[in-house]
C-alpha cells in the first residue's frame, strides 16, 4: 500500500496544504521554519494512525492510499452545542456526538453553549466501509526513520539511534534464522543443496552487505558474515559492539535494515534530513541504494542537501512553499 495524495486543513489555524504523492520517490524542500518536519509528521500520524499532536492546531487532514483507502482526521474545539449542530453536517463529527451522546441527551441548549470540548476522532475507510486500525496495519508497511543522535529519555548512556539500531538488529538476527530456516526445508524436501537455490534464498541479504561493505570500506569495515546477527570487522579484529560505529554509519545501517527488513513488499518510508552526518557519497547514493533493496518502496523525505538529490534526483523535488495556501 501507498499513498496517494495528503490533504491539511488549516494547521495552526491559518495553513492549508495539498500534495499528490508519486508512488515512488517524493522529496520535499524548503527553507527552516516552513513546516516541512510538521508535514512529514502528519503523514506519519496518519500512518500510525494516532491523533496528531494538539500542538498544531490542525482542523483536519485526509490521507488518501492505493487499494481505495482514506485516513481522516478531524479536530474540535468549541462548545458542545456547536459540536451538536456542526454534527448534522460533517461526518466526521457525528462520530465524536456519539462518544459525548450522554453528556450531550442531558443537558439543555443553554448549558451546552457553556460547555467546551478540545476533542478529535480518526477515522478509517476502504470504500464505504470502515476500517479497524488493527486490520487498516496488517495491510500497509510503514517505517519512520529518525535520523538525530540524541541522547534516549531513560538511558544516557544510550543514545535514540542507538535504540533503533538495537531493535533492528534483533529484527535482523530473526531475519537471518528465517533464510536459514527455508535453506534447511529446500534441503528437507529436495535431499541435497542446490547452488542457485541457495543463492535466491540469500540474494537479498547479499545485496545488503554489499551495500554496507562498500559504504564502510574507507574505514576497513565490513560485515561478518560467519555470525547469526550483524556484527563487524575492522581488518581481522572483530568488533564487540555496534555502539561504537560513527553517528553517520549508525545512520546509514538503520536505514539500510529498515528497508531490507520490508522484504521487498509494499512500503512507505519517511526519512526528515537523512543526511545528518553521512558522507556525502553516502547521501549522494541513498537512493539508489533504497531502491536496490526495496524498488516497491515508496520514498517520503525531507531534505536540504544537495548530495541527495544529485544524479537525477532534482525533478522529484517539490518546494514545501508550492504545496501551502493561506486561509484567513
Amino acid at each position: 500500500m501507498k499513498i496517494k495524495s495528503i490533504k491539511i486543513e488549516k494547521l495552526y489555524g491559518k495553513y492549508d496544504f495539498d500534495w499528490d504523492l508519486r508512488s515512488d520517490i517524493n522529496i520535499i524542500a524548503g527553507d527552516n521554519g516552513s513546516y516541512k518536519t510538521t508535514l512529514l509528521n502528519i503523514i506519519a500520524s496518519l500512518c500510525e494512525p494516532k491523533s496528531v499532536p494538539e500542538s498544531y492546531i490542525l482542523k483536519g487532514a485526509t490521507l488518501v492510499m492505493t487499494e481505495d483507502i482514506s485516513v481522516k482526521f478531524r479536530s474540535f474545539r468549541d462548545s458542545l452545542l456547536k459540536l451538536k449542530k456542526d454534527a448534522a453536517n460533517d461526518e466526521m463529527l457525528t462520530e465524536l456526538v456519539t462518544k459525548f451522546q450522554a453528556e450531550i441527551d442531558e443537558k439543555n441548549e443553554k448549558n451546552l453553549s457553556d460547555l467546551t470540548l478540545n476533542a478529535s476522532v480518526i477515522a478509517i475507510k476502504q470504500g464505504e466501509s470502515k476500517l479497524s486500525v488493527g486490520n487498516f496495519k496488517k495491510l500497509r508497511i510503514f517505517n519512520k526513520i529518525s535520523t538525530f543522535d540524541v541522547p534516549a529519555l531513560k538511558n544516557e548512556m544510550s543514545s535514540v539511534l542507538d535504540q533503533q539500531l538495537e531493535v533492528l538488529e534483533s529484527e535482523y538476527a530473526y531475519y537471518l534464522s528465517d533464510l536459514s530456516k527455508q535453506l534447511s526445508d529446500l534441503i528437507h524436501q529436495a535431499g541435497k543443496v542446490d547452488m542457485e537455490d541457495m543463492k535466491k534464498i540469500y540474494a537479498h541479504n547479499d545485496m545488503f552487505i554489499e551495500i554496507v561493505n562498500e559504504a564502510f570500506k574507507r574505514t576497513n569495515k565490513t560485515v561478518d558474515t560467519t555470525k547469526s546477527k550483524l556484527q563487524f570487522k575492522i581488518g581481522d579484529e572483530l568488533l564487540e559492539s555496534n555502539k561504537r560505529l560513527s553517528s553517520g554509519e549508525k545512520q546509514f545501517i538503520i536505514v539500510m535494515l529498515t528497508i531490507l527488513l520490508q522484504r521487498n513488499q509494499e512500503s512507505i518510508l519517511i526519512m526528515d534530513e537523512p543526511e545528518i552526518s553521512m558522507h556525502l557519497d553516502w547521501q549522494r547514493n541513498l537512493i539508489q541504494n533504497i531502491q536496490k533493496l526495496n524498488p516497491n518502496c515508496q520514498i517520503i523525505l525531507a531534505t536540504h542537501s544537495p548530495g541527495i538529490i544529485m544524479d537525477g534526483w532534482e525533478q522529484l523535488v517539490t518546494n514545501i512553499s508550492d504545496l501551502i495556501s493561506v486561509k484567513d
